[in-house]
């Protein structure tokens, strides 16, 4: 027997289900961060105070390790937004006995200290493809750009050893980007274990000198230009060449350096200019980073600088830069992370398209982006923030990029020290932030909505008893956004209706577009689906049975329509003061105006 498919996928609808929204923000992003009257300003400041506790207390007893070593690792924190420039004077900075003593460098950082950023050059790397190349760049080969892997793969195709060759034809710019090209970790030399005492006791045989693999050409010293250089450009593509793949392209993410290493030789042989120009022209100059290099900065510069081991600062990165070459400051790293969230260098779409994942880890809370590593945060509602970030940490030097598009804001760490508990600090800091700044992103956000959209909405033709009625329930757990709390259209109670078609409420609105210039926002109506569930009806837990699956918003949103247009889509004008002065329930063809200033329900 034939079920039409508009019944089967309203069946699952009248049940119970779990909180299954769009993933898109509950609320638009918060504007103000910073005043004293901002719940993020009253979470960062908690953050700090956390802080410096266990910048104090580090020496107790039973103190996790990364807290007691916190007092070692030198580190700089700074917020940013969108929306309110202010939150970039937001930071907190640490300058440890190790670089208040150290010989070179500076004694005392701040927003404007040069740091070494490792891998979050990554993040750079990726910004400045897309900035240069076209589109059609991203799905071609490493081959076609990079012509010493070409000849390599036109003399030893992969298609015979896939297990043992590389197939260097089949890995795109694309792959490269989102760490899922299979290529080998690291260039030749990085990771290697060359300790006479570590191979012993590993049990590893001699090398074999006749082995290509044994001796590479970056194990010569004629392949440097200078002893304190990394490996000239061709050399490193041949130590790197005939390496076996970690796996094939496409099968699953990887962390490969020599991804991004290839990837920066293939952007300075398209665009024709040295990959420093490329940061500087396209990315550095055009934000404003003024403290920003891919070189050492001059030594006059340097008193500016963390310095906890010369050797591991005064580096020439060469073809290693685009992996984990740069250098920046807390300042300049917000100016960087606005930049993306405000689409300042990329158009919106693409904007949106590069915040998105690529790939799943093995992990529910882990994806990988280009070049992300996306975390997801579980609001006590069950709703899901997506926390874009990229990590570094390499030498000496250990950081975070941290982006959060729900809300237009993110963060940096970073940090400088000898210590091997550096990384474990900084992601111990970066643990305190998203702690107190994220679920006050969402209260602030909560707050300026009930201010710009609460209360009641009437329609203005006599006669017509039609109304809405707006609200924000702030209770802790609550599915966030605005909820309708009464909808009555022609004399028709709507929400008595809504069950039947969207399944149980309370309902809600969640943005979709905004369109500034003619000063409309486009929300959509979602069902919460959060009502208490009977002790006989309890919703199935399987994958495939479970409410979730079957009547998550992403599956109804645009149905059912009425005229061709969907019952969810509300739109509302907004004045110039900010806040709210109508709505129109599109496919009631009717507008309402706001004529009472409500409050939320608690």
């Amino acid at each position: 027997m034939r079920f039409p498919l508009y019944n089967l996928l309203l069946i699952p609808t009248c049940s119970r289900s779990v909180l299954a929204d769009l993933l898109v923000p509950s609320y638009e992003p918060p504007v103000d961060i910073a005043s004293n009257k901002s719940l993020v300003a009253v979470a960062w400041r908690n953050a700090t105070a956390t802080l410096h506790k266990y910048l104090s207390d580090g020496n107790e007893d039973g103190v996790p390790v990364a807290i007691a070593a916190m007092k070692n690792i030198t580190f700089s924190v700074g917020m940013f937004s969108v929306n309110d420039p202010a939150a970039s004077k937001m930071q907190f900075h640490y300058t440890s006995p190790e670089i208040a003593n150290a010989p070179n460098g500076t004694n005392k950082v701040d927003g404007d200290t040069i740091y070494r950023m490792a891998s979050v050059t990554k993040a750079f790397t990726v910004l400045a493809g897309l900035l240069e190349l076209n589109s059609t760049h991203w799905e071609r080969p490493i081959t076609d750009f990079v012509p010493t892997l070409a000849n390599y793969t036109q003399n030893t195709p992969g298609e015979d050893d896939p297990t043992h060759i590389t197939e260097w034809g089949k890995v795109t710019l694309s792959a490269l980007a989102a760490q899922i090209a299979g290529v080998p970790r690291d260039p030749f030399l990085v990771g290697e274990i060359i300790d006479p005492a570590k191979i012993t006791a590993m049990g590893l045989p001699p090398l074999n000198p006749n082995d290509p693999l044994s001796l590479p050409p970056c194990a010569l010293p004629e392949n440097y230009n200078s002893t304190d250089s990394a490996c000239n450009e061709i050399p490193s593509i041949e130590s790197i060449q005939n390496r076996p793949p970690t796996l094939l392209p496409w099968t699953s993410p990887a962390y490969a350096n020599t991804g991004f290493v290839l990837l920066g030789v293939a952007i300075a042989n398209i665009t024709g200019k040295p990959l420093a120009d490329v940061y500087r022209e396209s990315i550095f100059e055009p934000l404003g980073m003024k403290s920003s290099n891919a070189t050492v900065p001059p030594k006059s510069e340097w008193h500016h600088s963390v310095i906890p081991d010369l050797t591991a600062f005064d580096i020439n990165a060469g073809i290693l830069t685009s992996s984990g070459g740069l250098l920046s400051t807390t300042n300049d790293m917000a100016k960087f992370g606005v930049g993306i969230l405000n689409s300042t260098l990329l158009p919106d779409d693409e904007t949106r398209k590069w915040l998105k994942p690529v790939s799943h880890t093995a992990h529910f809370e882990y994806s990988i982006g280009r070049p992300w590593e996306i975390l997801r945060y579980t609001h006590a509602s069950g709703v899901i923030t997506d926390i874009y970030t990229k990590l570094g940490d390499s030498g000496a030097y250990s950081g975070f990029i941290v982006l959060l598009p729900d809300y237009n804001a993110g963060f940096s760490i970073l940090s400088g020290s000898i210590s091997s508990l550096r990384f474990s600090v900084v992601a111990q800091i970066a643990e305190v932030i998203t702690d107190s700044i994220v679920p006050a992103l969402a209260a602030q956000a909560a707050k300026e909505a009930e201010k710009k959209f609460a209360g009641v909405y009437n329609s203005t033709i006599p006669g017509l008893e039609s109304s809405l009625t707006l609200s924000v329930n702030h209770t802790v757990g609550a599915a966030p956004g605005i909820v309708i709390s009464s909808w009555t259209s022609n004399g028709t109670d709507v929400l008595a209706a809504l069950p039947a078609r969207l399944g149980p409420g309370p309902y809600r609105l969640v943005p979709s577009i905004s369109d500034s210039e003619s000063g409309t926002e486009a929300f959509r109506l979602v069902a919460s689906l959060d009502a208490p569930i009977p002790p006989s009806a309890e919703a199935p837990k399987g994958l495939f049975t479970s409410m979730s699956y079957l009547a998550a918003d992403w599956i109804l949103l645009d149905s059912p329509t009425y005229g061709g247009i969907g019952i969810s889509l509300f739109v509302f004008k907004i004045g110039s003061d900010g806040n709210v002065e109508e709505v129109r329930p599109e496919a009631f063809r009717v507008s309402l105006k706001r004529t009472d200033w409500g409050w939320g329900c608690n």
